[in-house]
């Protein structure tokens, strides 16, 4: 329950200063609920900036009830690494926060047209916003898990380039790579870009969550995790870094290096499932058969972009970042039960 009273507590100072910020900032204007300079707008940048400072000062002070071998490793960790975790991850939720909110007030636009709000209705309605999401951040900070972490990546992956899709002005985008999208001068480019980069920076504090996993699920079973066991956080870590690196440097900036990034993506895709299934004793029967299933679907997907040119290649990309996305979802969820779960008794310890 002490989360939940700190992430009520949390959630009420957010109220008050998200409905004080938004008097001050309205001033007496009455304002739309939805669009470019409404109501909805203010409340996703307060609302995503209040969940950040939510989610970092819960995370950075952790409740008394939390796993003490998680809270004993990250204090492990360097002091620079913990730091970039942390502000990897507020960014994470500050951009899922700000999409879903604008997006949730975009809605309300559309089913109640016409309608204004006052200031005293805009502080209210933005203040319990801001109170929600906080509330939601806090709970997060304090109980941070390797699934949370998988599922906040792909939340922001999806929201950041479905909002750049509905605000694209090339309509036509999707004939040529989604990297059009952030090709795109103004919002629609810079949205798809940084979705990409705060994606990417998720993915690398994922993968000391990962590491961790195989560490424990390894020592439980009676194995040494070895070189190349500690090598496949690192290879997790590096996709991560290059989707860092497909968001800096768009397409149309420069084309070389931008695939070059994307193709190092998939090539350290490839790397991590196979060492993963070949160097990690006693993953379950059913992840193996599932990743060898994705990886075909990928590469199927992109025998039906060339040479069998069915469709184009933002149709490929489209069904291998969703594999792909899914894989690491399943993947995350069967690393953590490998990592906390007691082996089954009998359980192969020959050394690979």
């Amino acid at each position: 329950m002490r989360n939940e009273s700190r992430a009520t507590w949390v959630a009420v100072a957010s109220f008050v200063l998200a409905a004080a910020v938004t008097a001050l900032l309205v001033q007496g204007e009455y304002l739309p609920i939805g669009g470019p300079d409404s109501l909805g707008a203010r409340a996703g940048w307060i609302s995503a900036a209040l969940a950040a400072i939510s989610f970092a000062a819960t995370h950075a002070i952790p409740d008394v009830g939390a796993d003490p071998s998680v809270l004993s490793w990250r204090r492990q960790l360097p002091i620079a690494k913990r730091l970039v975790d942390m502000l990897a991850l507020a960014a994470g939720v500050a951009m899922l926060t700000f999409f879903v909110v604008i997006a949730v007030a975009q809605v309300f636009q559309i089913g109640f047209r016409g309608l204004t709000v006052d200031p005293l209705g805009g502080g209210a309605l933005v203040g319990f916003t801001a109170a929600a999401t906080s509330y939601a951040a806090s709970l997060f900070g304090a109980r941070t898990t390797g699934i949370a972490i998988a599922a906040l990546a792909v939340a922001v992956l999806f929201m950041g380039t479905f909002a750049s899709m509905i605000s694209s002005p090339d309509e036509s985008w999707w004939q040529l790579h989604f990297s059009q999208l952030g090709n795109t001068a103004g919002i629609t480019g810079y949205r798809f870009n940084l979705a990409l980069m705060v994606t990417g920076l998720v993915i690398t504090t994922l993968a000391g969550y990962t590491g961790r996993s195989f560490d424990l699920g390894l020592a439980a079973r009676g194995f040494h995790a070895g070189a190349r066991i500690h090598l496949l956080p690192w290879l997790l870590g590096g996709i991560g870094i290059c989707m860092i690196g497909v968001g800096l440097v768009p397409d149309a900036v420069n084309k070389p290096l931008h695939v070059a990034f994307a193709a190092g993506m998939v090539v350290l895709f490839g790397a991590f499932a196979l060492g993963a299934l070949r160097f990690i004793h006693g993953l379950p029967r059913e992840l193996r058969i599932f990743t060898l299933v994705v990886m075909a679907g990928i590469v199927f997907a992109i025998l039906l972009w060339e040479p069998i040119r069915y469709y184009s290649l933002a149709g490929m990309e489209f069904i291998s970042a969703g594999l792909l996305f899914a894989w690491l979802i399943v993947f995350t969820r069967a690393a953590d039960a490998y990592g906390t779960e007691t082996p089954p008794a009998g359980q192969d310890r020959s050394p690979g």
